[in-house]
């Protein structure tokens, strides 16, 4: 594959990234400050779980965007795993009204979409994770917080 065209993927890639996290820290905000009153409802015994929801969703989000933005991937592997908690929370609060109307069905399959590529990142980014020259875990995290995510990545073929 030509340079040129290889960049050109890697940026697309680059910026579905961005999107998906920036979209994760809007749920988040929207779990904060705009939660629908059926779930505030459900949750009428423990409303503390909104903001547990909530901070997942923006801590995911926003430290994801950051470290991808910054392209600084090692803060981005514990970003997906909050960001997929948070996700699957809010699948699990919209799956119970998934088939209420044909709004909720779009709005749970766009969570599973999200859901998709938060599990497709944090899979990527355990390859970024692993080199084998350096076995041990001291030298694994010096060497990890050493590099960045390439703005073009060198393929050895």
């Amino acid at each position: 594959m030509p340079a040129d065209r290889r960049r050109r993927f890697e940026a697309i890639i680059r910026i579905i990234d961005l999107v998906v996290y920036a979209a994760v820290f809007v749920g988040g905000v929207y779990a904060l400050v705009g939660t629908p009153a059926t779930v505030v409802d459900e949750l009428e015994s423990a409303p503390w779980l909104i903001v547990v929801w909530a901070f997942l969703l923006l801590a995911g989000g926003g430290v994801g965007f950051v470290g991808r933005l910054m392209r600084r991937w090692m803060v981005e592997v514990p970003a997906t795993v909050l960001a997929a908690f948070g996700i699957l929370i809010y699948f699990v609060v919209l799956g119970r009204f998934a088939f209420a109307s044909i709004t909720s069905s779009v709005a749970v399959a766009l969570v599973l979409v999200a859901m998709g590529l938060m599990v497709r990142r944090w899979a990527e980014l355990q390859i970024f994770a692993t080199d084998p020259d350096h076995s041990d875990f001291r030298s694994r995290m010096a060497e990890a917080l050493r590099r960045k995510t390439p703005n073009f990545v060198q393929r050895h073929e």
